[in-house]
């Protein structure tokens, strides 16, 4: 009998995921395919093999235990050698054991801390901190690597509470040396898993322009079914714009040349405006591209603001944006907590 959803999130707020639980194969640093697996049977960038899930978010950000349990370790984890930074490192972290109300026992691990608030041995409740979020260890930028195991006899295989909903078995359950998931969080618990860039308007001195891309969240969980999990946000830079700035001739395009044109209508300065991919009825605040598929390609993807007069402004990830003409600002998504690793001791 699977387990009832009593998980709450590690974090309050929302974070962006860069690494999502790889169901084929979760072998870091073994696994070479080329694409992490998610949950929802897709196949995305990242490190090949995660185990867990990274949520980039700063440094000193408080670290929350997802269920009741018992501290089986605090603190600094054995030096390894850490291929990302070519080292030997150490990292912070926090391991705990909880027993679930059907008598099943797992561990939440909690790597690359700055902090850590308990000691071995402690009894924690859900929501208690444990410390706080860092870049400790075989980490290239601050973030949290959460990941759980389940125990099967002596050993503790990785276990994906988001459990698992592609097309066929899990491959991971088919393995020697896998596990079945399944979702084990409570109801509205769940951190949201999405990738996005997100930038103030005219972040170099020299741009200028009355209005910017701001934000693209170009994953989603299961955009294919969901293409609202998908929008890009502009907003007018009161810094520049005197008034309101009509939309009337703006368009915006993805790199293979997919177009949306606004309406005629008007932004007041310091405004934002979100274009979702999908289908919805338009508000002030909320446009629609009537889309059934999704138009941000996760694998890298280039979101133009396409002015009346043809100059662009530009917002890439992934190096989406290789090619930049006309007016444009190029921000390309950070490529922080991209790898990591941690050596953290289980029982």
């Amino acid at each position: 009998m699977n387990p009832s959803p009593v998980l709450a999130s590690p974090f309050q707020g929302e974070f962006r995921v860069t690494n999502v639980s790889d169901h084929e194969y979760p072998f870091q640093f073994q696994d070479n395919n080329g694409y992490l697996l998610s949950w929802w049977g897709e196949k995305l960038p990242g490190v090949d093999g995660h185990q867990g899930y990274d949520f980039p978010m700063p440094e000193g950000t408080p670290l929350l235990a997802v269920y009741d349990g018992e501290v089986t370790f605090a603190g600094w984890e054995n030096p390894f050698y850490c291929p990302p930074l070519d080292k030997t490192v150490s990292g912070l972290g926090v391991v705990l054991r909880h027993r679930l109300p059907n008598g099943e026992v797992l561990l939440s691990i909690y790597a690359h801390m700055s902090e850590v608030h308990v000691r071995t041995g402690d009894q924690v409740r859900t929501g208690q901190v444990l410390g706080l979020s860092g870049n400790t260890g075989c980490s290239t930028g601050p973030h949290l690597h959460f990941e759980m195991r389940r125990l099967r006899g002596t050993s503790w295989p990785v276990f994906d509470p988001y459990g698992w909903e592609g097309e066929g078995e899990d491959p991971w359950s088919k393995h020697p040396s896998g596990v079945s998931s399944v979702w084990l969080w409570a109801e509205g618990k769940a951190p949201p898993l999405f990738a996005e860039v997100n930038l103030p308007p005219n972040p170099q001195p020299t741009d200028r322009a009355l209005v910017a891309i701001t934000r693209v969240r170009y994953m989603g969980v299961n955009d294919a079914l969901n293409p609202n999990n998908e929008f890009v946000e502009i907003t007018v830079d009161p810094r520049f714009a005197s008034g309101p700035v009509s939309l009337e001739g703006f368009l915006l395009r993805n790199k293979l040349g997919e177009t949306f044109a606004f309406p005629n209508l008007t932004l007041e300065p310091g405004a934002s405006l979100r274009v979702y991919t999908g289908q919805g009825n338009p508000t002030r605040e909320a446009l629609f591209w009537n889309r059934t598929q999704p138009a941000w390609d996760n694998w890298g993807d280039c979101a133009q603001l396409v002015y009346p007069s043809g100059g662009r402004y530009r917002v890439g990830y992934r190096s989406g944006c290789a090619v930049t003409q006309g007016f444009k600002v190029l921000a390309e998504e950070k490529k922080d907590a991209l790898l990591d690793a941690h050596r953290l001791p289980l029982p």
